[in-house]
């Protein structure tokens, strides 16, 4: 694999209606539907940047400069730190559980109305799941960390495995962070 990323800088561009499907069902407190799927009144999200990993352990620090550059060139620099913490746990947790060690990944940030979006799609169909967390422990926190941090977070099924993706707020710059 040789890493390729695409940014789209036109953020008016709107991705295929295949991959944005409006729920059936309300949406969550924090805007997203369950399964990730937008509300009826969620616009369509917009793709700000892909790329196309292998499934190996220097993956994940290009997602981590691909994420920071993505955020800068966003406007969204403010939060730049918070979606690379999030960015690696993702990669870092497909890339440990790849079925095909080496096999693809897909890192895409997306635009969904006022939130940031985090997906990392892979060939795997098993789910992330919580387990206990041992501050001790040199591993095993990420999906903690993911769930603390991110405004929602989840996994969708997909044709070829999943995408685990995760929210945080990013338009408008908060002037008063900590809510």
């Amino acid at each position: 694999m040789s890493g390729d990323h695409h940014t789209i800088e036109l953020p008016s561009t709107p991705l295929p209606s295949h991959l944005t499907t409006t729920a059936p069902h309300a949406a969550s407190p924090n805007g997203t539907a369950p399964n990730g799927l937008r509300g009826l009144d969620e616009p369509a999200a917009v793709l700000l940047g892909e790329l196309t990993l292998p499934a190996e352990r220097e993956s994940v620090p290009r997602a981590r400069r691909f994420s920071r550059s993505v955020s800068t060139a966003s406007g969204i620099g403010h939060i730049a730190e918070d979606a690379e913490v999030l960015v690696s746990e993702l990669v870092t947790n497909a890339v440990r559980h790849a079925p095909v060690p080496g096999g693809a990944l897909s890192l895409r940030l997306l635009r969904a109305g006022t939130r940031l979006r985090i997906e990392v799609h892979d060939q795997s169909t098993a789910a992330p799941a919580a387990r206990p967390v041992d501050l001790m422990e040199e591993t095993g926190r990420g999906w903690f960390l993911v769930a603390v941090m991110a405004d929602g977070h989840g996994t969708d099924h997909t044709a070829s495995g999943k995408a685990v993706w995760c929210e945080v707020r990013a338009w408008p710059r908060d002037e008063h962070p900590g809510r």
